[in-house]
């Protein structure tokens, strides 16, 4: 047996769908293991190292949402995934805390294996067991106080609207990510991914929104004492204006909507990992923070220092676990220096290029500041030089400081 291989645990009550999946999926470079019940899945993973669970939903005994929030407690950085051929709403948001991402049976084996290996394979880029467990171990990314009270104030209003639901969802990073997460997953079988958290919330509708903020508990607040929360609501103004650069210059490219939504979806949560940083170590975060104003030390370098890690693989890993698309997760991935996911990109007016650009042009404040090309100091040359973008920098400067 390879023991560099990962581990995949499969659980189901029925004998069947286990056989099922052994001979599906016998060719794949895994370990596989199987249980029928919750309780012999917990056994299977006593002294072993499981690196991701597959389980149904509706078990004698322990159900999947409860043997998720198991594994969970006892194995955080185990990737959790539930299968389901059940599709009742109660037992959809029981999962929506312990699981990484829902499938609905039948589940094409393609995508299965496809998920699995995306999941698998971008968490290697975490070498810190520690830090990998506490991205695994994550069900969200806190909200902030007004953003969490405005949007119940809104969807209990008898007057509330779809419109005002999206724009709150859409001012709050944390937000965003869950509604974006949520209206993703297979339960609602949709024909292809959505990046455009107002028309997800359109989608999902008032009622369901409400349902899942009042039930599940997915929408947290920021629990800081002691930390300059300024400098955190800093931090989600510039995402969120590194999203709404990206989407000028999407839209002056003329891209279609769906490109357009995966770039401005991407530049929104380009900084998820600093922020997923703040919720979980805040006090290193502000020391840190505080030392790159003394030191001007670079912001990657310092949180590698740090953590062992910096926010864009963090964001992506995050992402990726909760299963957001390719486009969205390989820009959060690269934003700061795109080289690192290799030159093989030909499309300069993809989401890696342009949030990436996006990111350095929200340090422009007027039009004044265009003549001080500073701004493109830190840009990855190398890269845009490959995909022949440097031409196109000065005409989306421009987009940085339209009103």
């Amino acid at each position: 047996m390879n023991a560099d291989l990962p581990t995949v645990l499969f659980v189901d009550d029925e004998t069947s769908v286990l056989d099922g999946l052994r001979r599906k999926l016998h060719a794949q470079n895994w370990h596989m293991l199987f249980a029928s019940s919750g309780a012999e899945a917990l056994e299977l993973m006593a002294g072993r190292s499981i690196d991701a669970v597959v389980s149904d939903m509706r078990m004698p005994g322990m159900d999947g949402a409860a043997l998720l929030e198991e594994v969970r407690q006892r194995s955080p950085a185990t990737i959790r995934f539930i299968l389901s051929g059940h599709s009742d709403r109660d037992s959809f948001f029981r999962t929506l805390m312990p699981t990484h991402q829902y499938f609905s049976k039948p589940c094409e084996t393609d995508e299965l294996v496809r998920t699995i290996e995306r999941a698998l394979s971008v968490r290697k880029r975490l070498h810190s067991p520690e830090l990998l467990a506490l991205v695994s171990a994550s069900t969200a990314i806190p909200t902030f106080p007004k953003a969490l009270l405005d949007l119940f104030e809104e969807i209990q209003s008898p007057t509330g609207s779809v419109a005002e639901v999206g724009r709150i969802v859409a001012s709050d990073v944390g937000l965003t990510a869950q509604v974006l997460r949520l209206v993703n997953s297979s339960y609602f079988s949709l024909p292809s991914r959505v990046s455009d958290v107002r028309q997800a919330v359109h989608l999902l509708g008032l009622d369901l929104v409400r349902s899942v903020a009042v039930v599940s508990g997915v929408f947290g607040l920021f629990q800081t004492t002691g930390v300059d929360m300024e400098k955190i609501h800093r931090l989600e103004e510039l995402s969120l204006l590194i999203g709404t650069i990206a989407l000028r210059i999407a839209k002056s490219e003329g891209l279609d909507k769906e490109m357009a939504d995966q770039i401005h979806c991407a530049g929104m949560l380009s900084h998820i990992g600093s922020l997923f940083l703040f919720a979980n170590r805040p006090q290193e975060m502000m020391a840190l923070q505080n030392d790159i104003e003394t030191t001007g030390e670079d912001i990657i370098s310092a949180e590698r220092r740090q953590f062992g890690a910096a926010h864009p693989e963090l964001g992506g890993i995050l992402l990726q676990l909760w299963g957001f698309s390719e486009a969205v997760v390989e820009a959060v991935l690269f934003h700061h220096r795109p080289t690192d996911g290799g030159l093989h990109c030909s499309d300069i007016l993809g989401p890696i290029t342009i949030v990436h650009v996006a990111q350095f042009l929200a340090r422009i404040k007027t039009e004044d500041d265009l003549k001080d090309e500073s701004w493109k100091a830190d840009l990855d040359l190398d890269y845009l030089s490959h995909v022949d973008a440097v031409r196109h920098l000065d005409k989306w400067a421009m987009e940085a400081v339209t009103t």
